[in-house]
């Protein structure tokens, strides 16, 4: 009888033990079921709250922009209003064509640069990669007036161009270099030394490894970061106020005068003709549309690559 009460006992002690082992971890369960959704909770409340003054902003974009645009809008170059036609505004043609020939010049000038030093940068360790490295950081986060001072004292004043599409193509290349190299030095980062070692395994140059195998799986990342780059370039309006003089007419050509799209907003902003700053939305929503274009083309390219890896 006594064997069967010390058999006994110790199922007794695990049953207790057992219970009390469900009893809390139910109760840690609900604490973090509690947590959790207190954090998601406020997760959701600060989406909102952020995206309050973008809805807004969306909004009267879409609202006082859309009345102003029309063919001539897009085709026309801008007029002068005057007492006899105060509603003459004109179109932003020249702006238009002045911001795709900027683009178009500081991507020429910029991209490949740029994916070079970041090939670099994530290849090799030595000295002057790490002090390009951190000219590149430094240079990201430095104010965009900085590089319109630069392009016009080293362009505009000491080459004697001029004021004039390169000189602001300068401007806007020296701010996208920055982005394009980190973008590309961590795209390259990222991919799997595997790649590297098979192709070294084969015996080929590390410099034929980098561009043959590395470059195009690194590709998605590489132009992510690039097309990012250029929509940030295409909304800067303080590095190439200083330098491209305005241009009233719709020229091509890297020396000539030229307006931008971020130039009109500010000059139409500060105008006392009512009718031209009305005009403001519907360059700003031009603007807004596309950058927008821009982005949502680089991520959809990057999503459709990462698929066809998977």
């Amino acid at each position: 009888m006594s064997d069967m009460t010390e058999i006994q006992e110790p199922k007794e002690v695990g049953n207790e033990m057992r219970g009390e082992i469900r009893r809390i971890s139910s109760h840690s369960r609900a604490r973090r079921l509690a947590v959790s959704r207190m954090m998601i909770a406020l997760c959701a409340i600060a989406l909102l709250v952020s995206a309050v003054p973008l809805v807004m902003l969306l909004y009267q974009l879409f609202k006082q922009g859309l009345p102003v645009i029309d063919k001539a809008f897009f085709t026309t170059l801008p007029s002068t209003p005057s007492l006899i036609a105060p509603n003459a505004t004109g179109g932003v043609s020249n702006a238009i064509v002045g911001t795709l020939a900027l683009t178009i010049y500081a991507s020429v000038m910029a991209i490949p640069v740029g994916i070079l030093v970041g090939i670099y940068l994530a290849e090799t360790e030595s000295k002057l990669a790490s002090s390009l490295r951190v000219i590149a950081q430094t240079m990201a986060g430095a104010p965009s007036i900085l590089m319109g001072l630069f392009a016009f004292s080293f362009v505009v004043r000491d080459l004697n161009v001029g004021f004039s599409a390169i000189a602001g193509s300068f401007a806007l290349a020296v701010l996208m270099l920055p982005v394009i190299v980190i973008s590309t030095e961590i795209a390259v980062r990222n991919v799997p030394n595997t790649l590297r070692e098979a192709g070294l395994a084969l015996g080929a140059k590390p410099h034929v490894i980098s561009l043959r195998v590395v470059l195009p799986a690194s590709a998605s990342g590489i132009v992510t970061g690039t097309i990012l780059a250029v929509s940030r370039a295409v909304g800067e309006t303080a590095p190439v106020m200083l330098v491209i003089a305005g241009g009233f007419t719709n020229s091509w050509k890297p020396f000539d005068p030229v307006s931008a799209l971020p130039l009109s907003i500010y000059e139409n902003a500060k105008s006392e003709w009512p009718s031209l700053r009305a005009q403001v939305w519907g360059i700003a929503l031009v603007l807004v549309v596309f950058i927008f274009v821009l982005s949502l083309s680089a991520r959809i390219w990057a999503s459709r690559k990462q698929q066809v890896k998977n």
